[in-house]
């Protein structure tokens, strides 16, 4: 069975940083994970691909050579490269219902595979979210979670000093920050804002999920706020498309005589 063929150049940036066959690699093995290249489907030619991706063909080359090294792919002489038949199944769904109380149980069935904690001085947007001043010192995370050995958000938490410099970063495989912030700190949640676009992968969104530079990341950016209105944290979380779906129900209800709308959100991985 021979895989569809992709129409448009794929999105490669020599001004990245990131070697072309390396970003070739992870592009490749986007659309076998995807199910675009199916199993057992013969992906297209060195020559198509250098056409399609404006690359040489080594380049080419030292990016198929690293997807044999990763069992995606089999080489037959003669005939070309094929999808291997057992390749990884993807990501389980992750839902939930849209009220905050659930997206601690949420995270729960994600792995933390890396944290990072350190100081630095806010910027402007971030400052003005936080009621700081610009420049004002906060605590930045950097997290990666997983699902099924396969990244699904990389994840990046702005907090005022006073409150960070109570988070231990050990902690945080195997506690949720949320969990933290309202047990352990006793800050009460009152509130949250939340926007959902789509932007494309920087070279370090990319590195931390595992895809291309510039593919269409999830991007979520929510402002958490306690009591007085008063907000405590930012938390801009980016996830892999192929791996993430955001939908709302909207359930017709009556409120004071009048018919309404009610949101009832779903996502899912």
């Amino acid at each position: 069975m021979k895989a569809i063929a992709r129409r448009g150049r794929a999105p490669l940036t020599r001004q990245s940083g990131l070697p072309l066959y390396h970003q070739i690699h992870h592009l490749l093995r986007h659309r076998i994970l995807n199910g675009e290249y199916p199993a057992g489907s013969k992906i297209p030619s060195e020559h198509e691909l250098c056409d399609e991706l404006a690359v040489s063909r080594v380049t080419v080359r030292d990016a198929l050579r690293e997807l044999v090294r990763a069992e995606l792919l089999v080489k037959v002489q003669g005939k070309g490269a094929f999808v291997t038949v057992d390749t990884p199944r993807r990501l389980q769904t992750v839902k939930y219902t849209g009220f905050l109380e659930d997206l601690q149980e949420r995270v729960l069935k994600l792995t933390v595979t890396d944290v990072e904690s350190k100081r630095l001085h806010a910027a402007a947007d971030i400052a003005s979210a936080l009621g700081l001043n610009a420049g004002d010192e906060i605590l930045q995370l950097r997290r990666v979670r997983h699902i099924d050995h396969e990244p699904f958000s990389f994840t990046v938490n702005y907090l005022p000093l006073e409150i960070g410099e109570h988070i231990r970063p050990k902690e945080l495989y195997s506690i949720t920050l949320l969990k933290i912030l309202q047990v352990k700190l006793g800050i009460q949640i009152v509130l949250a804002q939340e926007t959902i676009d789509a932007v494309p992968a920087d070279l370090e969104v990319a590195h931390r999920l595992g895809i291309t530079v510039l593919h269409p990341v999830m991007h979520m950016r929510r402002v958490m706020f306690t009591t007085g209105d008063r907000p405590f944290e930012v938390v801009e979380t980016f996830y892999r498309a192929d791996k993430y779906h955001y939908s709302v129900n909207l359930v017709r209800v009556k409120r004071k005589g009048k018919w309404a709308w009610k949101a009832e959100v779903e996502t899912s991985a």
